[in-house]
């Protein structure tokens, strides 16, 4: 039979064993391909995750502020400063005179490195809606105070408030006034201010865009990352999307840290988010603009302080 083969049988044979070992080849470098890529990645991941540097302004700078508020008691409220919570200082303002007015209740105001506090709300499950916007507007080269609309809530693709003049005057500080709705319906109004934190002047920054502790769409606080089980395999696809969710959110949605070629972002150091929230009964609709009258004259009060105190430390310096 080998004697007899025909030469088309043979260049058959040899053109089929050519096919393979091109595909063989082919094979081989894809896989060394994959195997340098990966090494890289992991390389650069490797060299990417330094440790976060820490944070310049701390609880300890405000030794020694003292002052005293006509209308409130304060009492400092003792604080922790960390990735997770870097708050610098707060302060409990109760009313000195309740009956005074109606909506008098006590107030928390604190001073913290600069974040994204509608994200950490959501994060918490709280809905939180944009009221009233009185920042700088560099279209009209003026200050205005923004009113919006009482429909939307702020969601993940949050979209900014069309800005109107308003009758009143502006006010002195640049404010953001947020209704934020716990998951059993209760409702608080709360006041922020972006600072500067080399001179506590406040800015026109939105609080919105800070990157920490930016997320997507909040994760399912009933889920809890335990690394791949059986159980895991039962829903395979609703639980990957909601690692992969996880993932995302503390990469603060960015495609690099995702990747983990970038420390994700830490609380700002050169930015402050000062916010004072109402701790009173929850607030029922008639009685909205006038929590939010009240919280944003605290919020003014205990800013001044802060920036009196601040400008005197520099000035002895």
């Amino acid at each position: 039979m080998t004697r007899n083969q025909r030469p088309e049988t043979k260049m058959t044979n040899s053109n089929s064993k050519k096919k393979s070992s091109k595909k063989e080849l082919t094979i081989a470098i894809v896989l060394v391909c994959c195997i340098v890529f990966i090494a890289v990645w992991e390389i650069a991941a490797k060299m990417a995750s330094t440790p976060f540097d820490e944070l310049k302004l701390k609880p300890e700078d405000f030794s020694g502020f003292m002052f005293e508020l006509k209308q409130w008691d304060t009492r400092l409220v003792h604080m922790k400063s960390s990735p997770t919570e870097p708050t610098v200082i707060g302060y409990k303002l109760s009313p000195k005179r309740v009956g005074s007015r109606e909506v008098a209740a006590p107030l928390f105001s604190r001073i913290v490195h600069g974040y994204n506090m509608v994200d950490c709300m959501r994060i918490k499950q709280y809905k939180v809606k944009l009221v009233l916007d009185t920042r700088f507007t560099p279209e009209t080269g003026s200050r205005a105070a923004v009113v919006v609309s009482r429909g939307a809530n702020i969601g993940s693709q949050q979209t900014r408030p069309q800005q109107t003049s308003a009758q009143t005057p502006a006010p002195r500080t640049h404010i953001q006034v947020w209704k934020i709705t716990s998951s059993i319906g209760e409702v608080s109004i709360w006041v922020t201010t972006m600072l500067r934190s080399a001179d506590f002047v406040s800015t026109t920054v939105d609080t919105r865009d800070m990157a920490f502790p930016r997320v997507g769409s909040p994760d399912d606080p009933s889920w809890a990352p335990t690394g791949l089980k059986w159980s895991s395999l039962l829903h395979p696809i609703r639980n990957a999307r909601i690692a992969i969710r996880s993932r995302w959110n503390s990469s603060r949605c960015d495609l690099l840290t995702f990747l983990r070629l970038r420390q994700p972002a830490w609380a700002s150091d050169e930015m402050l988010t000062m916010v004072t929230e109402y701790h009173g009964q929850p607030v029922l609709p008639k009685r909205e603009e006038a929590v939010m009258q009240y919280t944003v004259q605290a919020h003014h009060a205990m800013l001044n302080e802060f920036q009196k105190f601040w400008q005197a430390k520099k000035n002895e310096d």
